[in-house]
């Protein structure tokens, strides 16, 4: 007579008991699901996936950096310095001359490596200049150098690198003026001319 083998079958439970106030017990089995077993394989294999596709990208990034190089995003201050007027100016690779910033891309050579003229500050004007020599207009289309403010000079066309508020000291005299470009202030040449400059006359009758 054959005999039945009986194979003890392993189950993820565990049973707890749990007692309330009122004295009644109750037995919950719950069930403990292990998900690491339960496809091993393919979430190690998505896992190494994924990490490989990372590295991948990192490694083609760098490769491409180095064959076509990389743009050197130029920091403002590894060129700002101080002219002899103690304005803002643009510092050459010697370290010791310091330019104009209107100096910059105007077709002749002020650095002794010709850097003021490179491509890398004019080729895509003004976005590839040093922001801080940079003025952006009012109209947002136009722009001028920083060093052309508040010269008398209506270099934006609407007046705002000569407002009032940007450069409150007039070297002439201040009145709403008849021609626009003039922006509101005249040189003292042009007073006691016979030529009306101002709205109101004052060039001709108040201006000293």
């Amino acid at each position: 007579m054959s005999s039945n083998k009986v194979f003890p079958i392993h189950q993820d439970y565990d049973t707890f008991t749990i007692s309330t106030e009122w004295d009644s017990r109750r037995s919950v089995t719950f069930e403990r699901t292990k998900d690491c077993h339960s496809c091993p394989t393919r979430r190690c294999f998505c896992i190494t996936l994924s990490v490989l596709l990372i590295l991948g990208a990192i490694a083609g990034a760098v490769s491409l950096g180095a064959i076509y190089g990389i743009p050197q995003n130029q920091n403002v201050y590894t060129r700002q310095c101080k002219t002899s007027t103690n304005s803002t100016g643009f510092l050459c690779d010697d370290r010791q001359t310091c330019i104009s910033p209107s100096a910059l891309c105007d077709r002749r050579t002020d650095c002794s490596n010709g850097e003021d003229e490179s491509t890398q500050y004019c080729g895509l004007l003004p976005n590839s200049l040093p922001e801080n020599l940079v003025f952006r207009c009012a109209n947002r289309r136009s722009w001028t150098y920083i060093d052309k403010l508040c010269d008398k000079k209506n270099d934006c066309g609407d007046c705002s690198d000569e407002s009032t508020l940007r450069c409150p000291v007039c070297p002439g005299w201040r009145c709403t003026t008849v021609f626009y470009a003039d922006c509101g202030c005249i040189p003292k040449t042009r007073c006691h001319d016979n030529i009306q400059d101002c709205v109101n006359w004052s060039d001709e009758v108040s201006c000293k």
